[in-house]
Protein backbone atom coordinates (compact mmCIF):
# COMPACT_ATOMS: atom_id res chain seq x y z
CA UNK A 1 0.00 0.00 0.00
CA UNK A 2 3.18 2.62 0.38
CA UNK A 3 3.52 2.67 -2.99
CA UNK A 4 -0.09 2.80 -4.03
CA UNK A 5 -0.64 5.91 -6.27
CA UNK A 6 -2.63 8.84 -4.78
CA UNK A 7 -5.81 7.44 -6.41
CA UNK A 8 -9.10 10.03 -5.96
CA UNK A 9 -12.52 9.42 -7.24
CA UNK A 10 -14.18 12.81 -7.75
CA UNK A 11 -17.61 11.27 -8.73
CA UNK A 12 -20.88 13.25 -7.17
CA UNK A 13 -21.81 11.07 -4.13
CA UNK A 14 -25.20 10.48 -5.74
CA UNK A 15 -22.87 8.09 -8.14
CA UNK A 16 -20.45 6.32 -5.86
CA UNK A 17 -22.59 3.34 -5.25
CA UNK A 18 -22.99 2.92 -8.97
CA UNK A 19 -19.41 2.43 -9.68
CA UNK A 20 -17.93 1.97 -6.51
CA UNK A 21 -19.30 -1.77 -6.46
CA UNK A 22 -17.82 -4.72 -4.66
CA UNK A 23 -16.28 -5.99 -7.84
CA UNK A 24 -14.28 -2.73 -8.01
CA UNK A 25 -13.52 -2.79 -4.18
CA UNK A 26 -11.89 -6.54 -4.72
CA UNK A 27 -9.79 -5.12 -8.20
CA UNK A 28 -8.94 -1.99 -6.17
CA UNK A 29 -6.96 -4.52 -3.26
CA UNK A 30 -5.56 -6.90 -5.95
CA UNK A 31 -3.72 -4.21 -7.35
CA UNK A 32 -3.06 -2.98 -3.60
CA UNK A 33 -4.75 0.54 -4.64
CA UNK A 34 -6.46 2.72 -1.96
CA UNK A 35 -9.28 4.95 -3.72
CA UNK A 36 -10.29 8.00 -1.73
CA UNK A 37 -14.01 8.96 -2.84
CA UNK A 38 -15.26 12.39 -2.87
CA UNK A 39 -17.31 13.48 0.49
CA UNK A 40 -18.68 16.85 -0.62
CA UNK A 41 -22.13 16.90 -0.95
CA UNK A 42 -23.87 18.39 -4.19
CA UNK A 43 -22.18 19.84 -7.16
CA UNK A 44 -19.23 21.69 -6.86
CA UNK A 45 -17.96 25.08 -8.40
CA UNK A 46 -14.51 24.73 -10.35
CA UNK A 47 -13.22 26.10 -7.60
CA UNK A 48 -13.99 24.03 -5.06
CA UNK A 49 -12.16 21.26 -6.43
CA UNK A 50 -8.36 22.71 -6.13
CA UNK A 51 -7.59 21.47 -2.48
CA UNK A 52 -8.98 18.04 -3.13
CA UNK A 53 -6.96 17.24 -5.71
CA UNK A 54 -3.63 18.55 -3.95
CA UNK A 55 -0.95 15.53 -4.58
CA UNK A 56 -3.32 13.35 -6.97
CA UNK A 57 -1.35 11.25 -8.81
CA UNK A 58 -4.47 9.22 -10.73
CA UNK A 59 -8.05 10.39 -11.02
CA UNK A 60 -10.95 8.74 -11.23
CA UNK A 61 -13.72 11.00 -13.30
CA UNK A 62 -17.47 10.11 -14.10
CA UNK A 63 -20.40 12.26 -15.30
CA UNK A 64 -21.03 15.42 -12.82
CA UNK A 65 -17.41 15.47 -12.21
CA UNK A 66 -15.78 18.83 -14.13
CA UNK A 67 -13.82 20.37 -16.52
CA UNK A 68 -10.04 19.31 -15.39
CA UNK A 69 -8.65 22.55 -16.76
CA UNK A 70 -6.38 25.16 -15.06
CA UNK A 71 -8.78 26.31 -12.64
CA UNK A 72 -9.35 23.07 -11.27
CA UNK A 73 -5.77 21.91 -11.53
CA UNK A 74 -4.50 25.34 -9.83
CA UNK A 75 -2.74 23.68 -6.92
CA UNK A 76 -1.94 19.84 -8.70
CA UNK A 77 1.47 19.17 -10.23
CA UNK A 78 1.47 15.37 -9.69
CA UNK A 79 -1.05 14.17 -12.01
CA UNK A 80 -0.31 12.09 -14.15
CA UNK A 81 -3.50 9.95 -15.25
CA UNK A 82 -7.22 9.92 -15.58
CA UNK A 83 -9.58 7.51 -15.64
CA UNK A 84 -13.27 8.31 -16.92
CA UNK A 85 -15.82 6.21 -15.13
CA UNK A 86 -18.19 6.79 -17.88
CA UNK A 87 -18.16 7.08 -21.89
CA UNK A 88 -17.31 11.08 -23.66
CA UNK A 89 -14.55 12.78 -22.69
CA UNK A 90 -15.34 15.67 -24.03
CA UNK A 91 -16.85 17.67 -21.06
CA UNK A 92 -14.16 16.44 -18.83
CA UNK A 93 -10.58 17.25 -21.16
CA UNK A 94 -9.09 20.50 -21.74
CA UNK A 95 -5.99 21.77 -23.64
CA UNK A 96 -4.47 22.11 -20.11
CA UNK A 97 -4.81 18.94 -19.69
CA UNK A 98 -3.22 17.46 -22.70
CA UNK A 99 -0.48 20.37 -22.77
CA UNK A 100 0.61 18.80 -19.29
CA UNK A 101 1.05 15.32 -20.47
CA UNK A 102 -1.60 13.44 -18.58
CA UNK A 103 -2.72 10.53 -20.26
CA UNK A 104 -6.63 9.96 -20.72
CA UNK A 105 -8.28 6.48 -20.38
CA UNK A 106 -12.34 6.03 -20.40
CA UNK A 107 -14.32 2.94 -20.27
CA UNK A 108 -16.15 4.24 -23.39
CA UNK A 109 -15.33 0.80 -24.95
CA UNK A 110 -17.37 -1.26 -22.32
CA UNK A 111 -19.92 1.30 -22.61
CA UNK A 112 -20.30 1.10 -26.52
CA UNK A 113 -20.69 -2.88 -26.50
CA UNK A 114 -23.51 -2.17 -24.62
CA UNK A 115 -25.07 0.42 -26.68
CA UNK A 116 -23.68 -2.15 -29.81
CA UNK A 117 -25.80 -5.12 -28.25
CA UNK A 118 -29.15 -3.08 -27.82
CA UNK A 119 -28.22 -1.84 -31.78
CA UNK A 120 -28.37 -5.06 -32.58
CA UNK A 121 -31.77 -5.83 -30.87
CA UNK A 122 -33.26 -2.71 -32.31
CA UNK A 123 -31.90 -3.97 -35.97
CA UNK A 124 -33.47 -6.94 -35.80
CA UNK A 125 -36.88 -5.50 -34.50
CA UNK A 126 -36.85 -3.37 -37.23
CA UNK A 127 -36.22 -5.40 -39.88
CA UNK A 128 -38.62 -8.23 -38.91
CA UNK A 129 -40.91 -5.11 -38.59
CA UNK A 130 -42.04 -6.10 -34.96
CA UNK A 131 -44.09 -2.90 -33.96
CA UNK A 132 -46.50 -3.09 -36.76
CA UNK A 133 -47.98 -6.55 -36.07
CA UNK A 134 -46.61 -7.64 -32.73
CA UNK A 135 -48.78 -7.22 -29.23
CA UNK A 136 -47.23 -5.93 -26.28
CA UNK A 137 -49.62 -5.18 -23.60
CA UNK A 138 -53.60 -5.23 -22.03
CA UNK A 139 -55.00 -2.04 -24.06
CA UNK A 140 -52.16 -2.19 -27.14
CA UNK A 141 -52.63 -3.16 -30.82
CA UNK A 142 -54.58 -6.36 -31.73
CA UNK A 143 -52.13 -8.98 -33.56
CA UNK A 144 -51.97 -7.85 -36.89
CA UNK A 145 -51.85 -10.87 -39.28
CA UNK A 146 -51.93 -9.86 -42.55
CA UNK A 147 -48.62 -7.53 -41.61
CA UNK A 148 -46.78 -10.51 -40.51
CA UNK A 149 -45.00 -11.35 -44.03
CA UNK A 150 -42.98 -7.88 -44.30
CA UNK A 151 -39.81 -9.03 -42.64
CA UNK A 152 -36.63 -7.57 -44.20
CA UNK A 153 -34.05 -10.13 -43.91
CA UNK A 154 -30.68 -9.03 -42.77
CA UNK A 155 -28.04 -10.23 -45.86
CA UNK A 156 -30.99 -7.87 -47.99
CA UNK A 157 -30.78 -4.96 -46.11
CA UNK A 158 -28.23 -1.91 -45.91
CA UNK A 159 -27.53 -1.02 -42.32
CA UNK A 160 -26.04 2.23 -42.24
CA UNK A 161 -24.59 4.06 -39.32
CA UNK A 162 -23.77 7.65 -39.00
CA UNK A 163 -19.94 7.45 -36.96
CA UNK A 164 -17.16 5.46 -36.55
CA UNK A 165 -16.54 5.45 -33.24
CA UNK A 166 -16.76 3.03 -30.14
CA UNK A 167 -20.28 2.20 -30.39
CA UNK A 168 -20.06 1.75 -34.24
CA UNK A 169 -17.78 -0.44 -33.97
CA UNK A 170 -18.34 -2.83 -31.91
CA UNK A 171 -21.87 -2.62 -33.48
CA UNK A 172 -20.31 -3.61 -36.75
CA UNK A 173 -18.60 -6.73 -35.49
CA UNK A 174 -22.00 -7.61 -33.47
CA UNK A 175 -23.72 -7.15 -37.33
CA UNK A 176 -21.26 -9.30 -39.56
CA UNK A 177 -22.57 -12.71 -38.54
CA UNK A 178 -25.61 -11.43 -40.26
CA UNK A 179 -24.13 -10.36 -43.33
CA UNK A 180 -26.17 -7.73 -44.03
CA UNK A 181 -26.07 -6.60 -47.90
CA UNK A 182 -24.29 -3.42 -46.98
CA UNK A 183 -22.56 -1.77 -44.28
CA UNK A 184 -22.42 1.81 -44.86
CA UNK A 185 -21.09 4.21 -42.52
CA UNK A 186 -20.36 8.50 -42.75
CA UNK A 187 -17.77 9.62 -40.71
CA UNK A 188 -14.79 12.07 -41.09
CA UNK A 189 -12.64 9.58 -39.47
CA UNK A 190 -13.34 6.69 -41.74
CA UNK A 191 -10.99 6.84 -44.53
CA UNK A 192 -11.83 5.52 -48.13
CA UNK A 193 -9.08 3.06 -47.15
CA UNK A 194 -10.60 1.69 -44.32
CA UNK A 195 -13.77 1.40 -45.18
CA UNK A 196 -12.41 -1.21 -48.00
CA UNK A 197 -10.46 -2.76 -45.30
CA UNK A 198 -12.88 -3.06 -43.22
CA UNK A 199 -15.68 -3.96 -46.53
CA UNK A 200 -17.78 -0.96 -45.61
CA UNK A 201 -19.67 1.79 -48.15
CA UNK A 202 -18.16 5.19 -47.11
CA UNK A 203 -21.06 7.14 -48.27
CA UNK A 204 -22.01 10.84 -47.67
CA UNK A 205 -24.89 11.80 -44.79
CA UNK A 206 -27.92 12.40 -47.32
CA UNK A 207 -27.07 9.41 -49.01
CA UNK A 208 -27.08 7.05 -46.37
CA UNK A 209 -30.40 8.65 -45.16
CA UNK A 210 -32.19 8.23 -48.44
CA UNK A 211 -30.48 4.59 -49.11
CA UNK A 212 -30.49 2.83 -45.87
CA UNK A 213 -33.20 0.21 -44.63
CA UNK A 214 -31.85 1.02 -40.93
CA UNK A 215 -30.06 4.01 -39.98
CA UNK A 216 -28.56 4.10 -37.07
CA UNK A 217 -27.34 7.62 -35.33
CA UNK A 218 -23.95 6.87 -33.06
CA UNK A 219 -22.04 9.76 -33.73
CA UNK A 220 -20.84 12.11 -30.97
CA UNK A 221 -22.81 15.04 -30.31
CA UNK A 222 -20.65 18.35 -31.07
CA UNK A 223 -21.10 21.77 -32.14
CA UNK A 224 -21.02 20.41 -36.17
CA UNK A 225 -23.07 17.49 -35.73
CA UNK A 226 -26.12 19.61 -33.55
CA UNK A 227 -29.40 19.74 -36.12
CA UNK A 228 -27.55 18.25 -38.71
CA UNK A 229 -30.09 15.81 -39.98
CA UNK A 230 -33.32 17.80 -40.71
CA UNK A 231 -36.59 17.69 -42.47
CA UNK A 232 -34.34 17.16 -46.02
CA UNK A 233 -32.83 14.12 -44.73
CA UNK A 234 -35.73 12.61 -42.84
CA UNK A 235 -37.81 13.07 -45.97
CA UNK A 236 -35.49 11.06 -47.88
CA UNK A 237 -35.68 8.44 -45.44
CA UNK A 238 -36.84 4.94 -47.39
CA UNK A 239 -41.15 4.10 -46.72
CA UNK A 240 -40.93 0.99 -44.55
CA UNK A 241 -37.04 1.63 -43.31
CA UNK A 242 -36.32 2.01 -39.91
CA UNK A 243 -34.47 5.18 -37.95
CA UNK A 244 -32.81 4.33 -34.66
CA UNK A 245 -31.32 7.08 -32.04
CA UNK A 246 -29.17 5.79 -29.66
CA UNK A 247 -26.78 8.61 -29.63
CA UNK A 248 -28.19 12.15 -29.12
CA UNK A 249 -31.70 13.60 -29.61
CA UNK A 250 -30.44 16.84 -30.56
CA UNK A 251 -28.26 15.44 -33.55
CA UNK A 252 -32.19 15.40 -35.29
CA UNK A 253 -34.27 18.44 -35.43
CA UNK A 254 -37.06 17.37 -33.24
CA UNK A 255 -40.06 19.58 -35.19
CA UNK A 256 -38.59 17.82 -38.03
CA UNK A 257 -38.61 14.12 -36.89
CA UNK A 258 -42.37 14.61 -35.40
CA UNK A 259 -43.70 15.96 -38.09
CA UNK A 260 -41.99 12.88 -40.56
CA UNK A 261 -43.65 10.47 -38.08
CA UNK A 262 -46.50 11.68 -38.37
CA UNK A 263 -46.98 10.59 -42.17
CA UNK A 264 -46.05 7.21 -40.94
CA UNK A 265 -43.93 6.51 -43.61
CA UNK A 266 -41.34 4.68 -41.23
CA UNK A 267 -40.63 3.64 -38.04
CA UNK A 268 -38.62 5.53 -35.39
CA UNK A 269 -36.70 3.55 -32.10
CA UNK A 270 -35.35 6.62 -29.75
CA UNK A 271 -33.83 6.02 -26.54
CA UNK A 272 -32.33 9.23 -26.14
CA UNK A 273 -34.36 12.56 -26.32
CA UNK A 274 -34.47 16.85 -26.03
CA UNK A 275 -35.79 16.50 -22.45
CA UNK A 276 -35.16 13.60 -20.42
CA UNK A 277 -37.59 12.15 -18.47
CA UNK A 278 -39.71 12.41 -21.48
CA UNK A 279 -42.55 14.11 -20.81
CA UNK A 280 -45.88 12.38 -20.40
CA UNK A 281 -47.54 14.58 -22.89
CA UNK A 282 -44.95 14.72 -25.41
CA UNK A 283 -46.25 13.99 -29.09
CA UNK A 284 -44.02 10.62 -29.40
CA UNK A 285 -46.48 8.61 -27.02
CA UNK A 286 -49.10 9.20 -29.35
CA UNK A 287 -47.16 7.92 -32.58
CA UNK A 288 -47.84 4.18 -33.19
CA UNK A 289 -44.71 3.99 -35.37
CA UNK A 290 -42.40 4.91 -32.37
CA UNK A 291 -40.46 2.89 -29.88
CA UNK A 292 -39.16 4.37 -27.17
CA UNK A 293 -36.80 3.20 -24.69
CA UNK A 294 -35.50 5.24 -21.69
CA UNK A 295 -32.01 6.66 -22.32
CA UNK A 296 -30.65 3.01 -21.07
CA UNK A 297 -29.10 1.10 -24.20
CA UNK A 298 -25.62 1.57 -22.25
CA UNK A 299 -26.81 0.25 -19.15
CA UNK A 300 -25.73 -2.70 -18.19
CA UNK A 301 -21.80 -3.05 -17.37
CA UNK A 302 -21.81 0.05 -15.21
CA UNK A 303 -20.48 -1.72 -12.12
CA UNK A 304 -17.32 -2.72 -13.87
CA UNK A 305 -16.12 0.50 -15.52
CA UNK A 306 -14.28 1.55 -12.23
CA UNK A 307 -12.27 -1.78 -12.42
CA UNK A 308 -11.50 -1.31 -16.07
CA UNK A 309 -10.33 2.87 -15.18
CA UNK A 310 -7.97 0.44 -12.57
CA UNK A 311 -6.36 -1.94 -14.72
CA UNK A 312 -5.15 1.32 -16.83
CA UNK A 313 -3.74 2.55 -13.65
CA UNK A 314 -2.00 -0.33 -13.15
CA UNK A 315 -0.91 -0.74 -16.74
CA UNK A 316 0.61 2.96 -16.55
CA UNK A 317 2.30 2.91 -13.48
CA UNK A 318 3.91 -0.72 -14.43
CA UNK A 319 4.60 1.37 -17.77
CA UNK A 320 3.09 -0.81 -19.83
CA UNK A 321 1.00 0.09 -22.94
CA UNK A 322 -2.62 1.64 -22.26
CA UNK A 323 -5.48 -0.14 -23.78
CA UNK A 324 -8.58 2.74 -23.88
CA UNK A 325 -6.10 5.72 -23.95
CA UNK A 326 -7.94 8.69 -26.27
CA UNK A 327 -6.39 11.53 -27.64
CA UNK A 328 -7.18 15.04 -28.07
CA UNK A 329 -8.43 15.25 -31.28
CA UNK A 330 -10.60 11.93 -30.58
CA UNK A 331 -12.17 13.55 -27.06
CA UNK A 332 -13.17 16.71 -29.55
CA UNK A 333 -15.20 14.22 -31.48
CA UNK A 334 -17.06 12.60 -28.60
CA UNK A 335 -20.54 13.88 -27.35
CA UNK A 336 -20.18 17.50 -25.04
CA UNK A 337 -22.63 17.24 -22.81
CA UNK A 338 -22.83 21.11 -22.73
CA UNK A 339 -25.09 20.91 -25.75
CA UNK A 340 -27.67 18.94 -24.20
CA UNK A 341 -30.43 21.18 -23.17
CA UNK A 342 -30.39 21.43 -19.36
CA UNK A 343 -33.24 20.73 -16.35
Amino acid sequence: MDNSPHIFFMGPQALQDRFWTEQAKTRAAELGYEVRLNTLPGKLAAGEWVEQLVGVEALLTTWGSPRLDETVLLQNQTLKIVGHVGGSVAGIVSQALYERGVKICTANTLMARTVAEWSLMMTMVGLRQLLSYAHFCVGGQALDWPRREGNLPPDEAVVGIWGYGDVAKAFIELLRPLHPRVIAVHDNFLTNEMAEAEGLQKIGLDELFATSDVIHCQTGLTTANKGRVGAAQLAAIKEGAVLVNCGRAPLIDEGALIAELQRCRFTAILDVFEEEPLPEDHPYHTLRNVILTPHCAGNGRDGRYLGLMLDEFDRFFRRQALETEVSLERAQAMTDSSLLRKG
